[in-house]
């Protein structure tokens, strides 16, 4: 969105998923499959499950002091498996650009953008 755009507001929103990835690549398995419903659970897939919650995160808190360092309008919201921030006020252009050069990957978080009119007529 320009900066100079007066007729619209961005409400940019991050999902960050404890348990999931958006995308899990070929030969990966979501550690928390090898235990929520599984028939027999193992000490391995414990600490399989706990390692992978222990790195996701110090990740998650990672980009959460990125997009906050960065930005102080922020909405965020703990959920039991998730952390969602929101705002209106900063560009999503922006804050992908601050998570990549960090090292961060897209498919560490959601993105969903919405935009709605200030005023005037579609």
């Amino acid at each position: 969105m320009h900066k100079d755009n007066i007729t619209c507001i961005q409400l940019v929103r991050f999902f960050f998923d404890f348990y999931e990835k958006r995308e899990w690549k070929p030969g990966e398995k979501p550690p928390l499959k090898a235990v929520a419903g599984a028939k027999e659970v193992t000490p391995e897939a414990l600490r399989n499950l706990g390692e992978f919650l222990a790195s996701r995160l110090d990740r998650i808190a990672a980009m959460m002091e990125i997009l906050t360092t960065a930005h102080s309008d922020w909405a965020v919201t703990g959920k039991k498996d998730q952390v969602i921030m929101e705002t209106e006020s900063l560009d999503f252009n922006e804050a992908i650009a601050l998570l990549k050069e960090k090292g961060f990957r897209d498919d560490e978080y959601v993105l969903k953008v919405e935009y709605n009119r200030k005023w005037g007529m579609l």
